[in-house]
């Protein structure tokens, strides 16, 4: 197994790389000769202080939604499998809300570097929230090396932005200290991360027996379901125009159709069957089958089927349906249909 130590060297050495990103991005002409002054406005000073203030708040809510996420662990073994879903989906919408407020706020003049670290904080916390749902629910499901490595990863996540999180501290002071505002700092600790006094979420063995607890539940019951994403549909020749119901798609020798996939259950489903059926309006028929191997929870695959006849002019109707997969309940959309006609 591998220890904390070691994760720790890769860990700097990724926030290394993040850190010289930032700084390629954003320190390029930021210190001009304005850099060193000490004589700054009363707005300057109040703009300054807005920014913290914002960011006091936005890291209160950050630590927030990290003590929800791992109460909701603690009590997994009273939750349905629903309701923990539930709760994941509120906590992933949650954080967010708080990177998107990030990204809008505009950082003071001589901060940019400092907010760039403070959003790669959200973003970091961001994956690992949603990251972590589909894995847990493919590690209930089958508990191997990918998936225990999946989970892992997202408690890695998380410890590397709290690293990332006393960075942004860092250059913030420092750049309150080159306009001459000394001691410039949040003054709020955020570890996403807690330092468990039993166990080590960055320990593969320490994760194994977290799912496996989890595993354990009784109550997690099992939800299956499989959905076409209509939404998604692409035509090659592709669509150029709409006429009433119809989509008109550019001239071509033969069409294909791709479409997305969805797992809609929180089970990993396999040989997944999608059928696509074509016809004209004089009743020409052709009929294209494809098998998905494998769709883990939450996950979208796109499936491309090729080779259909072209015939331009004549209107024409597709229906692709995906599954039904076993003991699956809702199948309002496991059916979409369209209505095309190629241009002559």
């Amino acid at each position: 197994m591998e220890r904390r130590g070691r994760k720790e060297i890769i860990i700097t050495l990724i926030i290394m790389i993040i850190i010289a990103a930032v700084i390629i991005s954003w320190l390029s002409g930021l210190w001009s000769c304005e850099a060193g002054r000490v004589e700054l406005s009363d707005e300057e000073r109040l703009t300054i202080s807005n920014y913290v203030n914002s960011v006091s708040i936005y890291v209160q809510q950050s630590n927030r939604v990290s003590y929800r996420f791992f109460n909701v662990l603690k009590q997994a073994k009273n939750l349905s499998r629903e309701d923990l879903e539930s709760e994941l989906l509120d906590i992933i919408e949650e954080n967010r809300v708080i990177l998107a407020n990030c990204k809008e706020l505009r950082p003071p003049e001589f901060f940019d570097v400092a907010h760039g670290y403070l959003e790669l904080v959200f973003e970091t916390r961001s994956k690992a929230y949603e990251d972590f749902r589909p894995a847990l629910f493919s590690a209930i499901e089958e508990l191997d090396d990918i998936s225990t490595s999946q989970v892992t990863n997202t408690f890695l996540d998380m410890y590397m932005s709290d690293k990332i999180y006393l960075y942004f501290q860092d250059e913030l002071k420092e750049s309150g200290e080159l306009l001459g505002i000394y001691d410039l700092t949040i003054g709020i600790d955020s570890e996403v991360l807690p330092d468990f006094p039993d166990k080590d979420l960055t320990n593969t063995q320490d994760v194994v027996d977290l799912i496996s607890e989890i595993k354990t539940v009784s109550r997690l019951q099992e939800r299956r379901g499989v959905a076409v994403i209509s939404e998604s549909i692409e035509f090659d020749p592709p669509q150029i125009n709409v006429q009433g119901d119809y989509r008109i798609i550019a001239k071509g020798s033969e069409i294909t159709v791709a479409i997305k996939i969805e797992n809609q259950g929180n089970v990993v489903e396999n040989n997944v069957n999608v059928v696509m059926e074509y016809m004209t309006q004089d009743n020409i028929s052709e009929e294209e089958e494809y098998v998905i191997n494998s769709i883990n929870p939450s996950e979208q695959k796109v499936v491309k089927l090729s080779g259909f006849t072209a015939y331009p002019g004549r209107k024409c109707d597709l229906k692709i349906t995906a599954g039904p997969v076993p003991d699956e309940v809702l199948m309002t959309n496991n059916t979409a249909t369209y209505k095309f006609m190629m241009e002559e």
